[in-house]
C-alpha cells in the first residue's frame, strides 16, 4: 500500500493531509500546541484514531505513540553520525535514513522490510511517499514518518 503524506501550506504548526495513491483522503493530521507537542492522527471520518508526544527531560529526542488512548510503542532517536537512525522500542523496529535525510528505511528485528519512506524533491511543501506492504502498520508507520519529519526540521 502506498500513501502520501503532505503538509498543509501555510499552517503556523505541523498539519499534514494522507491521502492513497488516487487522491483520496485517509487521514489528516493536526499539531497541538502544548507543553510537549503532540501531532493528532485522524481518520476522513473525523474520528481520532492516536497520536505522538514528544517525552521530555531526554538529551535525544523520545516520542511516544498511543492508539485509542494507549500508549503503543515508543520512539528514539539514536546517536550517529551520518545517517539518522531511530528504535521502536516495543515493536523492535529500526528506522535508518540515507546521508540527506530524505529516504528511510523501516525494518524489524530481523532485518525484513515493513516500509519504505521517501521525501519529494522540489515542492513547495514536504510531501512524502509511504510504501506499506502490510496494510496493518499503517497508523504506525505514519507516525513514524510524522517524527522524522518533525525531527529533521526543528525550526517548525
Amino acid at each position: 500500500m502506498r500513501i502520501l503524506m503532505r503538509q498543509r501550506l501555510l499552517s503556523i504548526l505541523d498539519h499534514y493531509d494522507v491521502c492513497d495513491e488516487a487522491g483520496q483522503k485517509l487521514f489528516q493530521v493536526n499539531g497541538k500546541f502544548a507543553l510537549t507537542p503532540e501531532l493528532r492522527i485522524r481518520n476522513a471520518a473525523g474520528e481520532e484514531l492516536g497520536y505522538t508526544k514528544f517525552e521530555l527531560f531526554h538529551p535525544l529526542p523520545h516520542y511516544n505513540f498511543y492508539e485509542n488512548g494507549e500508549k503503543i510503542d515508543r520512539m528514539v532517536k539514536k546517536i550517529t553520525l551520518f545517517r539518522p537512525r531511530y528504535e521502536l522500542e516495543e515493536a523492535g523496529w529500526t528506522v535508518q535514513g540515507n546521508f540527506l535525510d530524505h529516504e528511510y528505511q523501516v525494518t524489524d528485528d530481523e532485518g525484513r522490510e515493513i516500509a519504505n519512506i521517501s521525501k519529494a524533491y522540489l515542492k513547495v511543501r514536504d510531501t512524502y511517499a509511504i510504501d506499506v506492504p502490510d496494510a496493518r502498520n499503517v497508523l504506525r508507520v505514519l507516525m513514524v514518518a510524522l517524527i522524522v519529519d518533525s525531527v529533521q526540521h526543528p525550526s517548525r
